[in-house]
């Protein structure tokens, strides 16, 4: 699959599309083309685009860029129609040394849906820190998925699937990406409170 990676040039960005290329043919994205270029440099195959040209020639479209620059991506209604568009944007604000979900009312993905109708949505790698992508083998982790249709849902676990240690869970309707980016504020405040290190999501599950 052809995977576009908008904001492909920050450090999570930069970090998933270089998992994401083990499977998959990456473009890294970014406002800059010739940041774009040398960034695909360091990852064999990648090539490097503006946001437009990278969602054209793309079957799908991982968005990696600050929550203060989502505009940038909806605005690219045309490019993205008809595309599976993945947010792994966490809106957040810090106040009083504690980290909060810092989306008005709803989350960043649904902003994205709001704004590219013709797209498929879904919210998926929130929960990751870079550093987990930047360090030889993956450990296990769960990958919360919240998605526009059941449909989108699979399409995105195949993604996330081709990345190995990664374990897509479907964490329901994009109405529940909210609750996905919040999680990322509670492990950094987990992390940070408890000077444990990087945290990440994992389920421990038992039956009977």
């Amino acid at each position: 699959m052809k995977i576009a990676v908008l904001g492909g040039t920050g450090k999570m960005g930069l970090a998933l599309a270089a998992r994401l290329a083990g499977a998959n043919e990456v473009i890294i994205g970014s406002r800059d083309p010739a940041r774009a270029r040398e960034a695909a440099k360091k990852i064999p195959g990648a090539t490097g685009a503006d946001y437009e040209s990278a969602s054209k020639g793309a079957d799908a479209v991982v968005v990696a860029v600050p929550a203060s620059a989502l505009g940038t991506v909806t605005s690219l209604g045309s490019a993205l129609s008809g595309k599976l568009v993945i947010s792994a944007v966490n809106p957040l604000r810090f106040q009083g040394g504690v980290v909060y979900h810092g989306g008005e009312g709803g989350s960043a993905a649904e902003e994205l849906a709001k704004a590219l109708p013709g797209s498929r949505v879904a919210t998926a790698f929130n929960n990751i820190p870079a550093g987990f992508f930047q360090k030889g083998e993956l450990v296990p982790i769960d990958v919360l998925v919240a998605a526009s249709s059941k449909e989108a849902y699979e399409e995105t676990a195949k993604i996330v699937k081709s990345i190995p240690n990664l374990r897509p869970l479907y964490a329901g309707p994009l109405s529940q990406s909210a609750i996905v980016e919040s999680i990322t504020a509670l492990v950094l405040n987990l992390a940070n409170l408890n000077q444990t290190g990087s945290l990440t999501t994992k389920f421990v599950s038992r039956k009977g």
